[in-house]
């Protein structure tokens, strides 16, 4: 699959199949089963499993000519302005939902994020909450696991919406690299001489995101409970105590 279509895959939420799909009718103009199965790559038995779905959201368009059907995908403009759609009557529902929306005020709520893009709406979350991150971090593995384009935007972006970061760092030269542009990014780091962690905590409000970097599949547990989370607060803040006064920013 080509570089286009795993940028479509991030974009509108296609499986890999259906974005090769999706692509391949694009490109071909009009098709039918057997066109796209040749062009994409993928067989006309998985096609016939999802091609449903992707008429059903706008993707593919069906035609009949000579009693034989014949796929054409949908002009990417028009697809632009289907979201655009869907996002504006999202706006205009969000006060019935927040109003519906049933907030646990004891039980301490779980979700669950897979994926870099499940890592990136945590970050996502930390932006909107604008609450002074407390954070464990292995930079190493987390540069590895993430797209540079977002780890590039996020601190400067996290810095001008005024939002403080304090880092307890694997001691690495990528976390000794970072230490240097503290400055000018709300950052305060120190650093700890340990073994790998391939992990990241971050703590923040009554939100405690777990990430894990682990190879090919990263993902997310985050715990919302006040209580658990200033556990682990407090805890950092005690270990961020005994590092001494040097810290780097």
């Amino acid at each position: 699959m080509n570089k286009i279509s795993r940028e479509l895959l991030k974009s509108v939420g296609l499986t890999e199949t259906q974005g090769a799909v999706y692509l391949s009718a694009l490109e071909l103009g009009e098709a039918n089963m057997q066109d796209l199965a040749r062009k994409s790559g993928v067989k006309r038995t998985s096609i016939y499993n999802f091609i449903d779905e992707l008429k059903a959201r706008g993707f593919l368009v069906e035609t009949t000519k000579r009693k034989r059907k014949i796929y054409s995908a949908a002009d990417p403009q028009q697809l632009l302005e289907v979201e655009k759609t869907r996002l504006a009557e999202l706006e205009r529902l969000m006060p019935e939902l927040l109003a519906a929306h049933n907030k646990p005020k004891n039980k301490p709520r779980v979700r669950f994020y897979e994926n870099i893009e499940g890592i990136k709406e945590v970050y996502a979350d930390m932006l909107k909450d604008k609450k002074e991150i407390l954070a464990f971090e292995d930079l190493e593995h987390m540069k590895a696991a993430l797209p540079k384009s977002f780890y590039d935007w996020f601190p400067p972006e996290r810095a001008r919406r005024g939002i403080p970061f304090k880092s307890i760092l694997r001691d690495s030269a990528e976390a000794r690299q970072l230490t240097q542009k503290n400055i000018g990014l709300l950052r305060q780091s120190k650093l700890l001489n340990t073994a790998d962690w391939k992990t990241e905590i971050n703590l923040y409000g009554d939100k405690t995101a777990l990430m894990s970097f682990r190879a090919k599949t990263p993902f997310c547990v985050m715990i919302e409970d006040r209580d658990i989370t200033e556990t682990l607060r407090t805890a950092w803040r005690e270990l961020w105590n005994r590092l001494g006064p040097d810290a780097i920013g």
